[in-house]
């Protein structure tokens, strides 16, 4: 019996430091680190209200959330500090403060952020499922406590010429994704480490460097790759209509050179006033590069929209790609009645106006002529009577 008794004092603990994930409730909090460790995440629940820990070093060095080495990244919030250390010293290290006699302190090593390697080819306003999975010794990490909080995000940097010109200042970085663990969207099991995100390529093309890193402190961990994004493959027009009885149009078109002829599909969302959203959706025929969707004017005045997604194959590596057809608004308005009776009336009475002046005006027209006429005779009349008493006569001429 006594012998058992060592055997359980002694083989327990070694048992359980053999593990990658270790939980201290120890009344002093101390946890020795092995010298082959490289990195080391300590998790500490803490009672409340507290604040956050203090970590001691086995050299005695005291590490505070704001204070601390820059090895080393401090995440702290209500009730839990996560602490993580690149090549951490050999030995005991303690934690001082409120610690959870319930959940105590967790250990985690050797955490690795793999992700989905990026086709090096996108496109504008492409949309495709990227994943990121969180790993301890090539083990999937399964610690909810450490994923609930820790916050993943794709930042696309773009990469600029460099023309010698040292004033300028390099493009900003676009956070195009945030990851979820959460069992939504895209994500299929939540707390199963593994991090989905709807990356939305909605970036200018260009070339790019993607770095897939974590933002909040929680762990630091980064990856990088290069990638470029080309102009979207797909074209799309809206035609609205502002008659009775004429459908609304969206027109989507495909590259022939760079889309598979055939491949294209489409699905869209209206919502028009006073109606229930409706879904419309169809495909394009083995020969068709373009498709027309169609829905009627309802003559509701209000505001509408749609939005929608676009299917499509790419011809150079047959990825098969979804754009997503962003949410567009739009107006119905009320109808423009016309009474075309009156309209009418007032057409022939415009006209009849417009023959009276223009009678008026040949009157006057005729009226100013004769008089003009007659002016004219009795001026030449007067002329000739005054030139004739003008006219001196001749001497008489008597002949010898």
């Amino acid at each position: 019996m006594l012998r058992r008794l060592w055997v359980l004092i002694f083989y327990v603990p070694l048992c359980a430091w053999a593990q990658t994930e270790t939980r201290l409730t120890w009344l002093d909090n101390r946890f020795r680190v092995d010298p082959e460790i490289e990195q080391i995440t300590f998790i500490v629940a803490r009672e409340q209200p507290s604040q956050s820990v203090v970590l001691v070093a086995p050299n005695g060095r005291k590490y505070y959330a704001d204070r601390h080495a820059k090895t080393m990244s401090w995440y702290s919030d209500k009730g839990m500090d996560i602490i993580s250390i690149d090549y951490p010293m050999a030995g005991p290290w303690q934690a001082l403060g409120k610690v959870s006699s319930n959940n105590g302190i967790k250990i985690v090593s050797n955490i690795e952020l793999d992700v989905d390697q990026l086709p090096t080819q996108l496109y504008q306003t492409e949309v495709l499922k990227f994943r990121a999975r969180l790993t301890q010794n090539k083990q999937p990490l399964l610690l909810r406590d450490f994923l609930e909080r820790v916050q993943l995000e794709v930042i696309f940097y773009p990469i600029t010429v460099d023309v010698g010109d040292v004033s300028a200042k390099d493009p900003a970085p676009i956070v195009v994704g945030t990851f979820a663990d959460n069992g939504q969207g895209y994500d299929e099991i939540g707390g199963d480490g593994i991090f989905t995100v709807a990356l939305d390529v909605d970036v200018v093309p260009g070339k790019y460097r993607v770095k897939i890193a974590s933002t909040n402190g929680v762990f630091e961990r980064a990856v990088e790759q290069t990638v470029l994004v080309y102009p979207s493959l797909i074209t799309t027009t809206f035609i609205q209509s502002h008659q009775p009885f004429v459908s609304h149009v969206v027109k989507i078109a495909t590259n022939d050179d760079q889309a598979v002829v055939g491949s294209l599909a489409a699905y869209l969302r209206v919502k028009q006033p006073q109606r229930q959203p409706q879904i419309i959706q169809t495909r394009a025929q083995p020969q068709q590069s373009q498709l027309t969707l169609k829905w009627s004017n309802n003559r509701q005045v209000g505001k509408a929209w749609w939005r929608g997604w676009a299917y499509v194959t790419d011809t150079l590596t047959q990825r098969e790609l979804v754009f997503r057809l962003a949410k567009q608004h739009y107006t119905h308005i009320a109808p423009v009645t016309v009474d075309t009776s009156s309209v009418l009336a007032k057409r022939q009475r415009e006209q009849q106006l417009a023959a009276e002046k223009t009678e008026q005006l040949q009157q006057r027209l005729l009226w100013l002529g004769g008089a003009n006429l007659i002016v004219m005779i009795s001026v030449m009349g007067w002329l000739l009577l005054w030139r004739r008493k003008r006219v001196p006569k001749a001497d008489l001429v008597i002949p010898k």
